[in-house]
C-alpha cells in the first residue's frame, strides 16, 4: 500500500530529486560498470559538492593521516556509495532552499537535518552500528518525505503546519495521514528506496519511525522488549533537537528534551557523564557544516562550556567557496522574476565588455559582468542569468568550457548561451554548437545584430518561462487528482459508524506489518477485542443506543494503544489491535489497559446509563504461522476461552498467561 500511496505522489511530478551533478553521480553509481575516473569527473563540474566532500573526508580521517585537499583523494578515501550519498544529500539541498509552501521553513528544515546527520555519524562511530558515513547520508535525508510533500502539496501541507507548527512528529505524521494517507516517514523510505539506497538503510529508516511512535505510552517493561533496528537513528534525532534549544530561552522544553534523549542514550549502552561530551562534539561540527552551506545555526547554548577532547574528530581545511543556491526554483528550474530579462556578459577585454554591456542596458535588460570565465561560471550558478553572452578565448577558462560546465548543472540547461567569436570556419562553428552554444555573433560585432540575437534569445527564454508555468499547472492537477484518489480510497478503507480503519484496511496493513516483521526480524501481535452481551444491549435499548456504545469503545480503544499500534473495526462489536514490534507480553500489557479502561468508561445515552466490558485474545506471530489468517485464528480463538472464562477477560493463544506475569 505505501508503495502504491508513493507512486501516486511520483506522479505529480514535484517530488524531491537529486539535480544536475547529483543526478548524474546517483546514474553513474547505480550502474556497476562504472568507473572511479568517471564519477571523479562528474564531480569537478560541482565546486559546492567538492568542497562539502572534502569536509566529510577530512572529518573522516584519522589523525595521522593527511587531510584531502582535492576531490580526487576525498572520493577515494570516502568511496563511490558515500559519495553518492553526500551528492544525493546536498545536490537536493542547493535546489530546494525555497519552494511554493510558504509555511515550510526550508532553511531551518536542512539545518535540522544536518544536525541529525553529524549526530548520526559521530554516534556510528560510538555505537559501532553503522558505517558513519552510511549513518551520515541516513541523517541527512531521514525527513526528505516532509519535502516532499510540502512540494506535492504546498497549500494543505502549510495549512497543516499553521495548525501546529512544534507538534511531536508522532502528531505530524497522524495529521499527514488524515490529510493525504501517506505520512513523511513512509515517503522518505519510498524515496531512498527509489533512489537505490542500501535496504540497511531503509530499514534504519522505518525501524526508527515505529520506534518513535511507540515510546510514549509504553511501560519501561514494554520499552525494553523493542528491538535495537533504528535506535541510532532515534538518538540522532533527539540529539538534534536538543542542539537546536536555548537553554536559557526556553529552560522547561530543554529539560524535557534533554532528559528523553538521555533515556534514549541510556538504552543504547551511552553513559549519562559520556552523553553532554557528545553533544558539545555534535555541536561543534553541526556550527561547521551550517557555517560551509549557508545555514542559520543556534548556538546550542546547553552545552557551552563543556571541556571535551575532539580531537579524533579532525576539523577540514580551507573549503572552496561554493554558490549560496539563490535564484533557484524549489524543484531546480529558474525563478521567473519580476522585471527585464536577466543578461551576465562574460568578456576578459573589459572594453569589449562595458561596450557589450551598454548596448544591453539602453536595450532594457539587467546586465551584470564577468572578466573571466571563472568568475562567469560561478556568478551564472549562484544569480541564475536568462542570458550568458559570453567571448571565446579567454584565459583559465574558455567560452566554450564555460558553457560545457554550465549544461552540466540543472541551471545552465536552461540557460541560453550567445557566443562572440573572431572565427567563422565551419569546424570551429560546429565545435561551439556540439558544446552547447546557442547562437554567436562574430566580432567586431554589429550592434544591431548583436541585439537581434539577444531579442530572439529573449524569445525563447520567455517560451521556456511559459513552459514550465505550464508545467507546474499540471503537476499541481496531478497532485490534487493523487490527493482525491487516497481520500476516496481513504474513505472506502474507514468505518463510516466509529471512524476507525475497517476490515479491509486491517487485512491490509496487517500483511505489510507482516512482511516488515519478517524483513526486520522483530515480534508482531495482534489483540481481538469483543464486546460483551452487545446483543442484548441492541435488544433491550435499540440500535442508537448500540451505535453509540461502539462509538464510545472505538474512542476508548484509540486512547488507550501506544501511537504506533493500529485499532480497527472488523465488523460488529468486534475489533482488532495491531501491536507492532510487540511481543505477547507487551501486547498482553496492552490488551490489560484497554480491558480496564473499557471497563472503566460509563456510558450515558438516551435510556442507556452504565458501562460494558469486553473479552480479549492476544496472539504472537511465531514461525509455525503461515501467514496472517493463522495470526487471526489464535487471537479468535483466545476470545472464545476470555468469553467461556466469563468475559471480561484476557486470554492469551495458548494459554501462558501464568509464565507472562511471572517473567
Amino acid at each position: 500500500m505505501i508503495h502504491h500511496r508513493f507512486e501516486e505522489l511520483k506522479l505529480s511530478g514535484s517530488l524531491p530529486s537529486p539535480a544536475g551533478v547529483g543526478l548524474s553521480v546517483l546514474r553513474l553509481t547505480q550502474r556497476e560498470e562504472s568507473s572511479m575516473e568517471e564519477l571523479l569527473w562528474c564531480l569537478q563540474a560541482d565546486p559546492a559538492l567538492t568542497g562539502r566532500l572534502l569536509k566529510l573526508a577530512n572529518t573522516a580521517r584519522r589523525p595521522e593521516e593527511d587531510p584531502s585537499t582535492n576531490v580526487v583523494s576525498a572520493a577515494r578515501r570516502l568511496g563511490m556509495r558515500q559519495v553518492r550519498g553526500v551528492a544525493l544529500g546536498f545536490t537536493l539541498m542547493s535546489s530546494h532552499r525555497g519552494g511554493a509552501c510558504s509555511t515550510f521553513q526550508y532553511d531551518r528544515y536542512w539545518a535540522q537535518s544536518l544536525a541529525v546527520a553529524v549526530s548520526a555519524r559521530l554516534l556510528a562511530r560510538s555505537l559501532r552500528t553503522l558505517e558513519p558515513d552510511d549513518a551520515f547520508t541516513l541523517g541527512l535525508l531521514a525527513r526528505v518525505g516532509m519535502l516532499a510533500l510540502a512540494g506535492v502539496h504546498p497549500d494543505a501541507y502549510g495549512r497543516i503546519l499553521e495548525e501546529g507548527a512544534d507538534r511531536p512528529s508522532h502528531e505530524l505524521c497522524r495529521a499527514e495521514q488524515r490529510e493525504f494517507g501517506i505520512d513523511h516517514w513512509e515517503v522518505t523510505a519510498a524515496m531512498l528506496s527509489d533512489w537505490g539506497l542500501p535496504d540497511v538503510l531503509c530499514g534504519s529508516l522505518l525501524a526508527a519511525a515505529h520506534r518513535e511512535s511507540a515510546h510514549e505510552s509504553m511501560t519501561s517493561r514494554e520499552a525494553s522488549g523493542t528491538d535495537s533496528s533504528g535506535s541510532l537513528l532515534e538518538l540522532a534525532l533527539a540529539m538534534a533537537d536538543l542542539l537546536g534549544l536555548d537553554r536559557e530561552k526556553d529552560t522547561a522544553k530543554f529539560e524535557r528534551t534533554s532528559a528523553a534523549a538521555l533515556e534514549i542514550a541510556r538504552r543504547n549502552g551511552i553513559e549519562v557523564d559520556e552523553f553532554p561530551r557528545l553533544c558539545e562534539i555534535a555541536a561543534r561540527h553541526w556550527r561547521d557544516w551550517c557555517e560551509l552551506v549557508r545555514l542559520p545555526c543556534s548556538d546550542a547554548s546547553g552545552f557551552h562550556g563543556i571541556d571535551v577532547d575532539d580531537s579524533s574528530f579532525p576539523r577540514c581545511p580551507s573549503i572552496p567557496e561554493e554558490p549560496n543556491g539563490e535564484g533557484v526554483r524549489a524543484d531546480g528550474a529558474l525563478v521567473r522574476v519580476q522585471g527585464p530579462i536577466r543578461v551576465l556578459v562574460v568578456d576578459d577585454d573589459e572594453k569589449l565588455g562595458r561596450l557589450v554591456g551598454l548596448h544591453l542596458t539602453r536595450a532594457g535588460y539587467q546586465v551584470t559582468m564577468a572578466t573571466n570565465g571563472n568568475d562567469g561560471l560561478r556568478m551564472a550558478l549562484t544569480e541564475s542569468p536568462q542570458i550568458v553572452v559570453t567571448d571565446w578565448m579567454m584565459p583559465e577558462l574558455n567560452g566554450l568550457e564555460l558553457c560545457h560546465a554550465l549544461r552540466r548543472t540543472d541551471v545552465g540547461r536552461k540557460t541560453y548561451v550567445l557566443l562572440l567569436t573572431a572565427r567563422e570556419d565551419e569546424d570551429r562553428i560546429v565545435d561551439a554548437f556540439n558544446a552547447g552554444v546557442d547562437d554567436y555573433v562574430t566580432k567586431p560585432f554589429n550592434p544591431k545584430i548583436l541585439l537581434a540575437r539577444v531579442q530572439a534569445a529573449q524569445r525563447l527564454v520567455e517560451l521556456q518561462l511559459q513552459v514550465d508555468a505550464d508545467k507546474r499547472i499540471r503537476e499541481q492537477q496531478v497532485a490534487e487528482m493523487g490527493l482525491l484518489t487516497r481520500k476516496l480510497r481513504s474513505a472506502a478503507l474507514t468505518d463510516v459508524l466509529t471512524e476507525l480503519p475497517n476490515r479491509r484496511f486491517a487485512m491490509s496493513r496487517l500483511e505489510e506489518e507482516w512482511e516488515v516483521a519478517l524483513l526486520l526480524r522483530r515480534p508482531l501481535s495482534v489483540v481481538m477485542v469483543d464486546i460483551d452481551h452487545f446483543k442484548q444491549i441492541n435488544d433491550r435499548f435499540g440500535h442508537a443506543v448500540g451505535d453509540h456504545v461502539l462509538r464510545e469503545t472505538a474512542t476508548t480503544l484509540r486512547e488507550f494503544t501506544r501511537r504506533g499500534d493500529i485499532v480497527c473495526r472488523l465488523g460488529g462489536e468486534e475489533f482488532l489491535v495491531i501491536n507492532v514490534n510487540s511481543d505477547a507480553q507487551g501486547a498482553m500489557m496492552c490488551a490489560e489497559r484497554l480491558r480496564a479502561a473499557v471497563e472503566a468508561n460509563t456510558i450515558e445515552f438516551e435510556t442507556f446509563h452504565g458501562r460494558v466490558t469486553v473479552s480479549l485474545g492476544v496472539a504472537e506471530r511465531t514461525t509455525e504461522m503461515r501467514d496472517i489468517d493463522s495470526l487471526l485464528k489464535a487471537a479468535d480463538q483466545a476470545v472464545y476461552v476470555a468469553k467461556a472464562a466469563g468475559r471480561n477477560a484476557c486470554k492469551l493463544a495458548g494459554g501462558n498467561e501464568s509464565q507472562l506475569r511471572s517473567a
